[in-house]
């Protein structure tokens, strides 16, 4: 089983509260942290669930189409604040890293991954190849900058596309594939935020379930009270309406584990969550 899980901010980002949150969200702007997972396991060592914003994003974005990314997004990120950065400061390095699982491939996902030299990539090769089938501008205006990519990143690409029937321990009707083979790490299908989006589910850490969910929600009260965000969102999503499905999905799901204190749901981008979980090592 896992060892440990460790959350990491590796740059950030400020939206408007109420675009996420129309219910009970204001018209003020919020941090929205990059998060990254470190997760020890005694056997394969050091993973990372996404690899986070990286000083490679501001170097991409100086130039046309990419520089539109950084207009609409602006991102504050440091050395010492990247996912390489962050490391740094638990004492390990990039080469500690042994895999770097991409829940999907916007560019707040895959701003680090260039600095990983040895670690294998797992990711899902249909959401690959469909980005790849667009023009440099359609990629950024679906959020892919193709150059935060390393150069041999197919060759050191595992693809995950294929789920078994059910994922019981999660419930009824969640698929999950496992990562290494031993039921301590396991990929879920949230598909609708992009086409090829997963989560991960982490059983039995320090007596918790963990289920990070990536953008299949923005902040805690989106599937706890199942909010879906203003529909300008819908300009940035694969498909809105299996969004909504996933999001409902995670709400039911919150519904129905919430008293037993068990399962603990989390996107990468609610700071107040966040902030929580980086406030201790499990």
């Amino acid at each position: 089983m896992v060892r440990s899980i460790t959350f990491l901010e590796a740059g950030y980002t400020e939206q408007f509260e109420k675009i996420v949150n129309p219910v009970t969200g204001k018209w003020r702007k919020i941090r929205f942290p990059s998060t990254v997972a470190l997760i020890e396991h005694p056997r394969e060592g050091y993973l990372l669930f996404d690899a986070g914003y990286s000083g490679r994003f501001q170097d991409v974005t100086r130039r046309f189409p990419e520089r539109l990314y950084a207009w609409v997004t602006p991102v504050t990120v440091s050395p010492e604040t990247s996912a390489v950065g962050r490391l740094k400061g638990l004492g390990l390095s990039e080469t500690d890293i042994t895999r770097v699982v991409l829940s999907h491939f916007h560019a707040d996902h895959i701003g680090g991954t260039a600095d990983f030299s040895r670690a294998q990539f797992v990711a899902s090769r249909r959401e690959y190849d469909w980005l790849n089938a667009f023009g440099t501008v359609s990629q950024v205006k679906h959020g892919f900058l193709k150059a935060l990519l390393p150069e041999a990143f197919e060759s050191r690409a595992r693809w995950i596309d294929e789920f078994p029937a059910e994922l019981t321990s999660l419930g009824q009707g969640w698929r999950g594939a496992d990562l290494l083979g031993d039921g301590s790490v396991f990929l879920v299908p949230l598909p609708g935020h992009t086409i090829g989006q997963m989560g991960l589910y982490v059983p039995s850490v320090g007596g918790v379930d963990y289920f990070l969910v990536a953008d299949a929600a923005w902040l805690t009260p989106s599937f706890r009270e199942g909010i879906a965000p203003m529909r300008v969102t819908d300009l940035i999503f694969h498909d809105s309406s299996v969004y909504r499905d996933t999001l409902t999905r995670l709400h039911r799901l919150d519904c129905e584990t919430r008293s037993k204190g068990r399962l603990r749901i989390l996107t990468c981008h609610c700071d107040e969550a966040m902030q929580k979980e980086r406030s201790h090592v499990v």
